[in-house]
């Protein structure tokens, strides 16, 4: 990657302040490239989890997805768009929906913009569309088994490390679209949930 490229690129992106987001690398040129990579693959997930939460009057998981789109903008540097999504956190979680129902579609096109100016920058050149592994349904029963597992123990790394694999593979359209779904959950380390979707899934046991 070039990273003389990529900076030039990020200096004209509405509302980065990436000398901001490179004081949480310690400067580091290469790790907050890392960082905005990271931050567009969660922020992309949290969305789809947050959009997915106002549609149907479901407030804990788009709290949950509201707390993390928060971090994220902040860890880079975006605090405008990050005191937005605090705003309709707030909200949800002090049970005012009217606001959330409201604002939330202009303000996550805002955020929408910016991961796309992301998107479009030197961070993925060469990744778009790569392809995922093909599995078996086997690999996914003892993937989801593991899961299970890691879930009930609420160790959340091995549960983060196996959502990051099965992410990384496809067990055709049906199977990614429920595995997406659980991945979104584990992200929000609301494990209950993660259990109770394992138990009652399409691909359970």
């Amino acid at each position: 990657m070039d990273l003389s490229l990529l900076y030039s690129q990020l200096i004209g992106i509405e509302g980065l302040d990436m000398w901001e987001g490179l004081s949480h690398v310690g400067y580091s040129r290469e790790g907050y490239a890392d960082a905005l990579r990271l931050f567009c693959g969660e922020f992309k997930k949290n969305l789809a989890l947050a959009v997915s939460a106002a549609e149907s009057d479901n407030w804990k998981d788009y709290t949950f997805a509201l707390h993390a789109i928060k971090g994220l903008l902040a860890g880079i540097g975006a605090w405008e768009l990050s005191r937005k999504a605090l705003e309709l956190e707030s909200a949800s979680r002090e049970g005012k929906y009217e606001p959330c129902r409201r604002d939330g579609g202009a303000v996550f096109r805002e955020m929408e913009a910016l991961a796309g100016a992301l998107w479009e920058t030197a961070l993925f050149e060469g990744t778009e569309g790569e392809p995922r592994a093909e599995a078996s349904p086997e690999t996914l029963a003892e993937k989801l088994q593991a899961l299970a597992g890691a879930c009930a123990a609420g160790n959340s790394a091995e549960a983060e490390a196996l959502a990051k694999e099965l992410r990384g593979k496809t067990f055709g359209p049906e199977a990614d679209e429920f595995v997406e779904s659980l991945c979104a959950l584990v992200d929000t380390l609301d494990y209950d949930r993660v259990l109770k979707a394992l138990g009652g899934g399409p691909f359970a046991g």
